[in-house]
């Protein structure tokens, strides 16, 4: 049986269509040149004995280009991991208990104290730490005054499915690897918050 070159022409890119469709990668991840690591302790409160109305609380993250991994004997530079990446962000919250409810504490200027990196507040804080050249790291340092006496709290769990961790994602372009590294933070509870009293 003999083929026109039209109906050839339609098989040839019904099959090219099939092939392209089968192998399309469904992986949200591999689409995205998303890579995952674990490094403890890049994220800190900057915890003290007594808390007073008016004070800060200080959050902090100190992330260095050479970061140890796990089971390997090479340090991971993640600048070139991610392609020089600017900054890496992550999200967490402070909370005021008001009655039985818990209330993110007003955290819009001036009631912060932004020394490094940048900061953003809605219905969570977003904290970017942004490379300096000179220290070699990623660097973010911003405190949250505390407005008056009460019971407070603040977790990392925003955005993420880990309460111990907090999860830091390199703001990468488009074409270049996505990092994500989860972090443990020290004094969080086993439901993944640090308690606290303001006096």
């Amino acid at each position: 049986k003999k083929y026109s070159m039209k109906t050839l022409k339609i098989i040839t890119l019904l099959i090219l269509f099939v092939t392209t469709f089968n192998s399309c990668d469904t992986n949200d991840d591999d689409f995205y040149n998303t890579e995952y690591i674990s490094v403890p302790n890049l994220v800190s409160i900057q915890t003290q004995a007594n808390y007073n109305i008016g004070e800060y609380l200080y959050v902090n993250s100190y992330i260095n280009r050479l970061l140890a991994e796990p089971n390997q004997t090479n340090l991971l530079d993640i600048r070139k991991t991610t392609n020089n990446a600017p900054s890496f962000a992550f999200s967490y919250l402070l909370e005021k208990k008001v009655g039985d409810e818990w209330i993110l504490v007003d955290a819009s200027f001036p009631n912060i104290d932004l020394n490094l990196g940048k900061f953003v507040t809605g219905g969570f804080y977003n904290a970017t730490a942004e490379f300096n050249v000179a220290n070699d790291r990623y660097e973010f340092l911003c405190g949250i005054k505390l407005p008056s006496s009460g019971q407070y709290r603040i977790s990392f769990g925003y955005n993420s499915s880990s309460t111990s961790q907090v999860e830091i994602r390199s703001n990468s372009s488009s074409d270049s690897i996505s990092l994500t590294i989860f972090s443990n933070v020290s004094n969080l509870d086993s439901e993944g918050y640090y308690n606290f009293t303001v006096n």
